[in-house]
């Protein structure tokens, strides 16, 4: 078994050791310590910068830089190194569909790992709703992972559907099929996840960071806390409060002055129609 340097530093940065025999608890190591450690985020596409999926490029970003990243660039290096140490892995690509039937291309990347004659379904790129452990690739199985619970369903069309638990009912996250796919077709999602104009990233700035305890969310100008005790909700109102949990929550190492700058961008209209509707409440109550 021979590690790139970007892998093994990838490895060491999560405190895991490659296996000497491969074991499905290597696996979950890797995925929990993973999403509890890099965030995911839209950061670099609100910026306006290019995403590469350069391997040696995401693990600069993402380890040693720790800017975190989005399902591209997570799910490729969590696939990298599986495939390096010896798994069985296939690279598939998802529509994403948030619970809504309806025609989406394919912009999320994810892996399907075969062990001991099981598949499981991998991912470390799905933000606040992402597994933090595998998922059996077994229509109907109810899978709880910590607090959550997820199901996977087939369709008749051969393609399954990855649903979560929400408020009492299953939330379909993304759907994705048996076919074969490459890096060129992550090129393609990639590229439309950062560029197109009615892209979710490139209208949003969001982030998370998620472990078996909590799960914190920020989306523009909420940010959300959810731990086994309940859901906290906060409103942030200014530059210097979106600067405090970029730099404070997520870790990121940045000026005040791009805090204003993505406030202006993001928060401020939202903010505005929030205190709009209050005012309209108040005027009618």
């Amino acid at each position: 078994m021979s590690l790139s340097l970007s892998l093994k530093n990838y490895l060491d940065d999560l405190g895991l050791v490659a296996p000497e025999q491969l074991s499905l608890k290597f696996v979950k190591l890797l995925q929990a310590e993973h999403l509890a450690r890099y965030s995911f985020n839209s950061l670099a596409v609100v910026m306006g910068e290019e995403v590469s999926l350069d391997l040696d490029a995401i693990s600069q970003k993402i380890v040693t830089h720790g800017l975190g990243g989005y399902c591209f660039e997570h799910n490729k290096l969590t696939f990298e190194l599986l495939k390096s140490v010896g798994y069985d892995v296939t690279l598939v690509m998802a529509r994403v569909l948030n619970n809504q039937d309806h025609d989406v291309p394919r912009t999320h990347r994810v892996t399907l790992l075969t062990h001991d004659g099981v598949t499981y379904l991998i991912d470390t790129g799905f933000g606040a709703n992402c597994p933090i452990a595998p998922l059996v690739l077994q229509p109907n199985l109810l899978q709880r992972v910590e607090s959550d619970v997820y199901r996977i369903l087939l369709k008749e069309s051969g393609e399954y559907d990855v649903q979560i638990m929400k408020d009492g009912d299953y939330f379909t996250l993304y759907r994705f099929d048996l076919a074969v796919y490459s890096d060129a077709d992550c090129v393609m999602g990639n590229f439309y996840s950062s560029h197109y104009p009615k892209a979710g990233f490139v209208n949003n700035l969001v982030a998370s960071l998620k472990n078996a305890d909590r799960t914190v969310t920020l989306k523009n100008h909420i940010m959300t806390m959810k731990h086994q005790d309940g859901t906290q909700e906060r409103v942030l109102h200014s530059p210097k409060e979106l600067h405090q949990v970029l730099t404070d929550v997520f870790g990121f190492d940045l000026e005040l002055v791009i805090a204003e700058h993505l406030f202006d961008r993001f928060l401020a209209d939202k903010l505005a129609l929030l205190s709009s509707d209050e005012m309209g409440k108040r005027a009618t109550s």
